[in-house]
């Protein structure tokens, strides 16, 4: 064997991942599935135990139980939770137990009862949701987890114990399919003073939200149609807001809004084919609360309606700064109906300096009151740079001569800025 061939043999023997860094092995070892980080025990005398160290735990369906195992008994996966815990050694920063849909495993009170006390005194990122079967409560247990800064649970309920004293250090809190016992909604978000990012989805027990975190950054809110009032007023550094209709809303159900919001979407119920955006947000409210947008999404609008074309263009008055304007049409009016176009779009009073970027999505059978909204737009925009018009929307397909009279109207309406594109989608 030459000196060559030898060398090359022993660099072909050389480990070269056990003498990276600590910290860069930990990185990588974060990234697997906690069947993958176990597996590792057997690479070499030197992994053994290395998993053991790892400060991310995640237990996450599907990836640490196989498809043909979700249904294993209760204790069976319990006890691989409980033995991976207590052979775990050093502080557990972050860990994950997600219970998919269609598992026939359940979290008891039990086991969480016993899995906590190993985490709670190191732990800061915790997401425990369970979407498998239904459990009863929250253990009080888990609010010994002072130094959470992001905390996700789900498909519980909730109710808040008496001694609870907040999470001091909570960002980011995120909740979905959770039943708030009387007050308990209010009584853990007061008890935490940092929190700047909140979600809630699907969750019931409360039909108020009044909230005023003054630290809050962003927020996220999935409600139905038994929500009777929003009141944002007091959230006064809000800047990214987001509210989805479940299966509908009452009229007024936006009591106030936070003036300084930055990005605002609304998505209206599939369901719901009566109420209009201008029923959830009062035109009083636009001046106000839209000085300051830059992102702003509709989903569901109903175009046809001449109310609500009429709302969108107030909406755009009301917002100087707007850069990024998305609007997604949903109708199921009759489209027999011609469009009522018995008064034009006021342009002469608005002039949006700020729009660069149009996304219009639509049903096809409903382009005509698109199309009054395209040439309001491409005629008060000024620094516009792309109108996306997309009819893809819905199954009828338009014929070609339709097609055609689209894209003619298209190239020939008045433009306020040069350099506009606008791109024809079908």
């Amino acid at each position: 064997m030459s000196l060559f061939n030898k060398k090359a043999n022993q660099d072909d023997h050389i480990d070269r991942i056990s003498d990276l860094p600590s910290n860069v092995i930990d990185g990588i070892l974060e990234h697997l599935s906690i069947r993958d980080l176990v597996r590792t025990s057997i690479l070499s005398t030197n992994w053994r135990y290395m998993w053991t160290s790892v400060p991310t735990l995640k237990f996450q369906g599907r990836s640490f139980l196989p498809d043909d195992h979700l249904n294993y008994p209760s204790p069976v996966v319990s006890k691989i939770i409980t033995d991976v815990l207590m052979l775990h050694n050093g502080p557990i920063y972050k860990f994950n137990l997600l219970i998919p849909y269609g598992c026939s495993f359940e979290i008891t009170l039990e086991c969480l009862n016993t899995w906590i006390p190993f985490l709670s005194r190191n732990v800061k990122h915790l997401e425990l949701v369970n979407n498998g079967t239904y459990l009863d409560k929250m253990p009080y247990i888990v609010f010994s987890c002072k130094e959470l800064t992001k905390f996700r649970f789900g498909g519980f309920n909730l109710s808040i114990p008496p001694n609870f004293s907040g999470f001091k250090r909570l960002l980011n809190l995120q909740l979905q399919m959770v039943t708030f016992e009387s007050g308990a909604l209010e009584s853990l978000i007061s008890g935490c003073p940092l929190l700047e990012k909140l979600r809630i989805e699907y969750c019931h027990g409360f039909e108020y939200f009044h909230i005023s975190t003054p630290t809050l950054k962003v927020l996220s809110l999935v409600f139905d149609k038994n929500m009777k009032s929003i009141c944002l007023k007091k959230a006064q550094n809000l800047s990214d807001l987001t509210l989805m209709a479940n299966d509908g809303w009452v009229p007024g159900l936006i009591k106030s809004l936070p003036k300084n919001m930055q990005r605002f979407c609304c998505i209206a119920s599939f369901s719901d084919k009566k109420n209009v955006f201008a029923d959830i947000i009062p035109p009083t409210l636009l001046k106000s609360s839209f000085n300051s947008i830059k992102y702003l999404r509709l989903a569901n609008v109903i175009l046809n309606e001449r109310r609500e074309l009429l709302y969108i263009v107030s909406v755009l008055k009301s917002a100087p700064c707007l850069v990024e304007l998305d609007i997604q049409n949903y109708s199921l009016v009759d489209v027999a109906q011609p469009p009522d176009h018995s008064e034009e779009l006021e342009c002469r009073s608005c002039c949006l300096n700020q729009l660069k970027t149009v996304n219009i999505k639509i049903r096809a059978t409903s382009n005509q009151d698109a199309m009054s909204l395209i040439r309001f737009i491409l005629a008060t925009s000024t620094s516009l740079k792309t109108l996306t018009f997309d009819v893809g929307l819905g199954s009828q397909k338009l014929d070609a001569l339709v097609l055609l009279s689209i894209s003619q109207d298209l190239l020939l309406m008045k433009r306020a800025s040069q350099r506009a594109e606008v791109k024809f989608l079908h």
